[in-house]
């Protein structure tokens, strides 16, 4: 296990993807700024708090499900598109391993990309002039940021499984974008509680949007996003274990 993740890391360095996918966060908040940009007062009469919650509604809506599918989609479908599976699946390792230490890697980048947002999401607030600042208010939104991470992070089982199965990029970028739209859609429509991809705008309510009535989560919502991130992974360990090594 310890060797698969030494190699999972070892395959970032040199790797471009990491830089890209924290550009996307250092400019998200840029989407703040002209939203508020418009209003009297603007960032000063919203308020730090509320400022900085709105990167949090960022990556609940269809930044961070794409932002985080790309992550998902390049550490599980590099190996086809780079010509190195039948190495990986080949070496005296349990298969599962690849599996457990991709998803590590995983769940360690997408924690560094959501801190980072909050870094970057504070950084425009001090330029734009948010006043307000509070420790409550950063508790609050540094909540609200891992709640709606981890949500996320729940649906990228399957975005792996597909990357898998189709040998690369398209499939699971397609997926995302897809049940981006759909998440978004079922959010305005009043199915933030039930459909996993919309689950993180229960908590935030639609990026930059108006307020619109959004149900909270209830325990029934957490089961379901579990059931989904289990049954994502347990498919990606069977797919994975029945797959041919001369592929």
């Amino acid at each position: 296990m310890l060797r698969a993740l030494q190699a999972e890391v070892l395959k970032l360095k040199g790797s471009r993807v990491p830089l890209w996918t924290g550009s996307v966060v250092l400019l998200a908040p840029l989407l703040t700024l002209a939203a508020v940009r418009g209003r009297p007062g603007g960032a000063a009469l919203l308020g730090w708090t509320a400022f900085m919650r709105s990167g949090a509604q960022l990556i609940a809506g269809v930044y961070g499900v794409m932002l985080f599918g790309l992550v998902a989609a390049y550490l599980f479908g590099r190996e086809y598109v780079e010509g190195t599976a039948k190495e990986m699946l080949t070496l005296p390792l349990t298969r599962e391993s690849f599996i457990v230490a991709k998803m590590a890697v995983l769940a360690v980048w997408v924690l560094g990309l959501t801190l980072f947002s909050m870094v970057t999401q504070a950084g425009y607030a001090a330029l734009a002039g948010a006043d307000g600042f509070s420790l409550g208010g950063l508790t609050s939104v540094l909540l609200d940021d891992l709640t709606v991470s981890l949500l996320v992070f729940a649906t990228l089982p399957m975005v792996a499984l597909l990357a898998v199965a189709g040998r690369g990029y398209l499939a699971p970028m397609t997926y995302s974008a897809v049940m981006a739209a759909a998440g978004l859609g079922l959010a305005e429509a009043g199915w933030s509680r039930w459909f996993p991809w919309s689950m993180p705008m229960a908590v935030t309510g639609i990026a930059l949007g108006p307020l619109l009535p959004m149900p909270g989560l209830v325990f029934a919502s957490w089961a379901i996003a579990l059931g989904l991130f289990a049954g994502g992974l347990a498919a990606l360990f069977w797919f994975v274990d029945r797959a041919d090594s001369a592929q």
